[in-house]
């Protein structure tokens, strides 16, 4: 009897164990930070949930419920659990930071919640003391489409400055800009790609003399005016959008013009998404991790050969000191698919190079934490090299 009571009690509290487990509400990060699968965010979702029925003014409860089912709708698409979050968010917490940050992530992502500038406006009035991934790399993004300078160059330099960024981001973006040209124009889009570029300008006041165009901003009034006069380019004629087609014939049309006027100082990142370089692709050169739109043919190994050896600093893939961005360990490990084929030349014309090299991928892999599969999918690059 004793024993059967003693195994009751064991499977009881194993029971509760694994209910409070499954219910326990974690801080929902940027899938840019850590990466999860649907079946998490479905768990945060609910227990975010239930905490904000306990704790209606909590504000960190609802920014995570909203965060989990923003995220969990990238698996589902059409759920609108998100929207109805910030619904309710409205009714409970409507001057909050929180809210007007939510509602204006949700109007900004086309599901139509109301004019998006007026609920960045009204949570820019109310800044918390101490700010966070979110809210840098929100206001960042957005003070840089409405092409505000004057408050987004403080705001990025503030996010620099915080320590919160990822190296490992930070530095992959540092090579790219180090390979560009004096006076050269990045484009391409992304969060990952575009905003450390910001920090790195303001936070090191280094290659200021670099453009960043971020590509899917151009669909903006304000940004496309700021970025033209910036570059003393005149805006093409554009058609009145109707279609995703017509956004994208627009998108051509802006970087067609600012191609014809920079040529071959303009550059395509090697992340940018294949529907945005399609029109140029027969015009650029791979010089490492760029692409760089040149009409005329020219030796852009050399270039590349010159970008490794002199430009890039990669010793940081030798050793990481602390725990990386999802996003930071994927860049880490594509320089083994971006300076793979340099190795054929090395491993002919300078084996001390050569081996210089492949340890530097090697290491840019296996100090990740990437899957077992992960990793040897990058470290096929280097096989036979």
């Amino acid at each position: 009897m004793r024993r059967k009571r003693f195994l009751s009690s064991v499977v009881a509290m194993m029971l509760a164990a694994s209910s409070w487990s499954q219910t326990m509400a974690v801080r929902v990060e940027s899938p840019i930070v850590t990466e999860k699968d649907f079946v998490w965010y479905v768990e945060q979702k609910e227990a975010w949930k239930a905490l904000t029925e306990k704790e209606p003014q909590n504000e960190t409860a609802w920014l995570n419920y909203y965060h989990a089912a923003r995220y969990m709708s990238w698996f589902q698409q059409g759920d609108s659990t998100a929207k109805q979050v910030v619904s309710d968010m409205e009714k409970t917490i409507p001057e909050s930071y929180t809210f007007n940050l939510c509602a204006y992530r949700e109007s900004v992502s086309g599901k139509g919640y109301g004019e998006s500038k007026k609920y960045a406006e009204a949570a820019l009035t109310k800044l918390p003391d101490e700010m966070q991934f979110f809210d840098y790399d929100q206001w960042v993004c957005y003070l840089a489409m409405q092409g505000d300078e004057a408050r987004m160059r403080p705001m990025a330099k503030r996010y620099f400055d915080s320590g919160i960024y990822s190296e490992a981001v930070l530095r992959y973006s540092y090579n790219e800009l180090a390979g560009m040209d004096e006076g050269g124009i990045y484009i391409s889009s992304g969060d990952a790609v575009i905003i450390p570029k910001w920090l790195i300008q303001e936070g090191m006041n280094v290659h200021k003399d670099k453009t960043i165009v971020c590509a899917p901003f151009l669909a903006v009034k304000e940004y496309r005016e700021w970025l033209f006069h910036k570059l003393g380019v005149a805006l093409p004629a554009l058609k009145e959008p109707a279609s995703a087609e017509d956004y994208d014939t627009n998108e051509h049309a802006l970087l067609q013009a600012i191609i014809d006027k920079y040529g071959s100082k303009v550059y395509f990142s090697t992340t940018t998404p294949s529907g945005i370089m399609e029109p140029w692709e027969q015009h650029l050169y791979n010089e490492g991790l760029l692409l760089k739109y040149s009409k005329k043919p020219y030796d852009n190994l050399s270039v590349k050969r010159r970008n490794v050896e002199e430009r890039y600093m990669l010793e940081y893939l030798l050793v990481s000191f602390r725990p990386e961005w999802t996003s930071g360990q994927r860049m880490s490990a594509n320089y083994a698919v971006l300076l793979a084929d340099l190795l054929p030349y090395y491993a002919k014309h300078d084996k001390k190079r050569y081996d210089w090299l492949m340890r530097l991928l090697v290491s840019g892999i296996t100090n990740t934490s990437l899957s077992e599969e992960q990793k040897e999918q990058f470290m096929n690059q280097l096989k036979n090299k």
